[in-house]
């Protein structure tokens, strides 16, 4: 078990480095595949021809980011396309100012990853009039003239989180929920979690305003802990993603407040490592499945560049597949969205993890239905 001691050094030093690193490697499995409401036609539909595409992110600051850029980057240049990114470091006006940068650099074609759906209505019209097809990732409402944004289901991955806290929890409880104010994304996911919560009057909830900064959300929870110091104060912390939540874990962790319950969405390499560490508060992340994200936009951009789908055809908004991932199911979790390498590049050992903790449950991996 010396192994898993590994783990919390390797916590504290990625909360210092959280933006930095190259893209991550990500596993070609069966919850990788398919993951388009419309994904027939997306999959097959990547051509040959070369053409330049732009990348503007909002920022940078987890695998869910890089592996979206990542998985649609090698599409592009493995059909023999180059790639432009522009990262605006969470700075939204730069976001903004990136895209028309792009726009205005010659590129055949445009990939959004994040973004306010209101203030990119007015710049995804300028790429409309050059006649350049847009594609969004994240952005989590339709934008007129974007072929579709990619995305997690965030209603249905909330819900996956509230019921995995809610239990954990017994229903009850102050719970402290922790989101970036002015993300969409996040917005969202707090406010679903809000109104689920509203059904259990003896769950109350508390806004922790963050950055997107897991070291400072450390601090904002240790001041939190140190002003509720008698057990059972806290009942849990629900992270609208799992890299900002890692803070707030490191933090519980180190008060040896085991009696509260943390949870997190998006199923990066960080929450596998929190499942996994000893003395760890962290119980759930619920996984979606990014590097298909990333693959579903290059190969539909290039598709309709190609003239080979019909940007008519395509589903305004696409959801990707999701599951849970828990203590007892958290080997086959691994596996699907990390692959075997994960185990040697974390230093942690799986017949160990079985060991302590027996993998009584299946991962069920769920996708929206839509018409």
């Amino acid at each position: 078990m010396k192994r898993l001691l590994v783990i919390g050094m390797a916590l504290s030093l990625m909360l210092l480095a959280m933006s930095c690193g190259k893209s991550s490697e990500t596993n070609s499995s069966p919850a990788a595949a398919g993951t388009t409401a419309k994904s027939s036609t997306a999959v097959s539909a990547g051509g040959s021809g070369v053409y330049k595409i732009g990348i503007a992110t909002r920022e940078i600051t987890n695998d869910y980011n890089r592996d979206i850029i990542s998985s649609a980057q090698k599409v592009v240049e493995g059909a023999g396309g180059s790639v432009v990114i522009a990262d605006a470091n969470a700075d939204y006006q730069k976001h903004n100012e990136n895209i028309e940068n792009l726009i205005n650099s010659g590129i055949d074609g445009l990939i959004i990853q994040l973004g306010d759906a209101q203030q990119l209505t007015p710049i995804v019209a300028k790429a409309t009039a050059k006649k350049i097809p847009v594609i969004c990732a994240g952005v989590g409402a339709p934008i007129p003239g974007v072929l579709s944004d990619l995305n997690g289901d965030n209603p249905l991955l909330t819900v996956l989180a509230a019921d995995a806290l809610l239990s954990a929890v017994g229903y009850k409880g102050t719970i402290y929920v922790v989101y970036v104010p002015g993300a969409p994304l996040l917005e969202t996911r707090r406010r679903i979690f809000q109104s689920i919560c509203a059904d259990f009057p003896q769950v109350k909830l508390i806004d922790v305003p963050a950055e997107h900064n897991p070291a400072k959300v450390q601090t904002q929870i240790e001041e939190i802990l140190t002003a509720n110091p008698v057990k059972g104060s806290i009942a849990g912390v629900y992270g609208t993603y799992d890299m900002l939540v890692s803070g707030a874990n490191e933090a519980i962790r180190r008060a040896g407040r085991d009696e509260i319950k943390v949870i997190g969405i998006d199923g990066d390499k960080i929450a596998f490592q929190m499942l996994l560490q000893d003395g760890s508060p962290f119980v759930t992340t619920v996984v979606q499945d990014s590097p298909g994200i990333g693959r579903q936009c290059a190969e539909i951009l290039l598709g309709v560049l190609n003239g080979k789908i019909d940007p008519s055809t395509i589903a305004p908004q696409i959801p990707a597949t999701c599951y849970t991932a828990t203590r007892k199911n958290v080997v086959e979790a691994v596996g699907l969205r990390w692959g075997e390498g994960f185990w040697n590049d974390v230093q942690i050992s799986k017949d160990e993890i079985i060991a302590k903790y027996p993998q009584t449950d299946p991962v069920q991996v769920v996708s929206p239905t839509v018409p």
